[in-house]
């Protein structure tokens, strides 16, 4: 009993503390700031594009507008969740709570009131971001995106169907810009990490393609895909869970075999994609 008796008193401090920090930054919930759409309405999904540096250019953009608002409603959710989680302890919430309780001290119901109202912008905002763009799926660790075995690692090689690159301030003849998967055909692609679609379709060198832009300013690409007997399942725009299905491994393009390529770039710049996956 005592314990419960102290309980509402540690709560509304809590809760005191939580409003003072929404009030002191700004109760319209961002209304003042710009929102960033990752799905843009001015700049329509393009359907083709000249080159892989273009599209991974456009999708670069795509993902630094993606990040801001996964930031923006990360942020928002969580104080969200703490005063609703707050209003909830100390009695606020519910038929005959604090507010309805003519006992309550008059400052504490002020208080409980206003962050009643703080939820609800948050509440507000929250779908606000999700319109534009904002993910919803949970960020969970990145997984491989198909079974298959490293039949071309990502970096130098001899191999010279590879074309030169400079990578890490370093001159290469012939460098491998992914990882290639060779696996059973029709095998499943899946999202290795939750993300947006930016491009689905047929590059000019015939492979076909998912692109991929995720938390953090990192976009994945998927090649050689199967087109015609099991396509990608997925249209840009789309939001993929992690482990969600986006195609199956195919042969398009300019290929030796069935297999998966997979690259990735952050903020722009070249990665390996293994360095993506959870350490075991």
């Amino acid at each position: 009993m005592y314990r419960l008796c102290n309980a509402l008193p540690r709560a509304l401090l809590l809760l005191i503390g939580l409003v003072a920090v929404a009030l002191l930054s700004g109760t319209s919930a961002y209304a003042d700031e710009p929102t960033p759409r990752a799905i843009p309405e001015a700049r329509s999904y393009p359907r083709a594009f000249a080159s892989y540096d273009a599209l991974i250019a456009y999708a670069t953009a795509v993902a630094a507008d993606q990040n801001a608002l996964d930031a923006r409603a990360a942020a928002v959710r969580s104080e969200g969740d703490a005063l609703s989680a707050t209003l909830s302890i100390s009695g606020t919430t519910g038929r005959g709570g604090m507010l309805f309780d003519p006992d309550a001290r008059r400052d504490a119901r002020a208080l409980a009131a206003a962050a009643i109202v703080r939820v609800n912008q948050l509440t507000a905002s929250d779908r606000t971001l999700v319109a534009a763009g904002a993910l919803t799926s949970a960020a969970v660790p990145w997984q491989m995106p198909t079974v298959g075995h490293v039949t071309q690692p990502f970096g130098p090689t001899k191999v010279k169907l590879e074309p030169a690159r400079v990578y890490g301030g370093v001159s290469y003849a012939h460098f491998h810009e992914g990882v290639d998967l060779a696996g059973d055909w029709a095998a499943d692609v899946v999202a290795p990490s939750r993300g947006r679609v930016v491009f689905v379709g047929r590059m000019l060198d015939g492979a076909e393609v998912v692109v991929l832009a995720h938390d953090g300013g990192v976009v994945t690409l998927y090649a050689h895909l199967d087109a015609s007997n099991s396509p990608p399942p997925v249209a840009a725009g789309d939001e993929v869970a992690a482990g969600q299905k986006i195609g199956t491994v195919g042969n398009t393009g300019i290929s030796t075999g069935m297999h998966l390529h997979w690259a990735a770039w952050r903020n722009g710049e070249l990665i390996d994609p293994f360095t993506l996956l959870a350490p075991h």
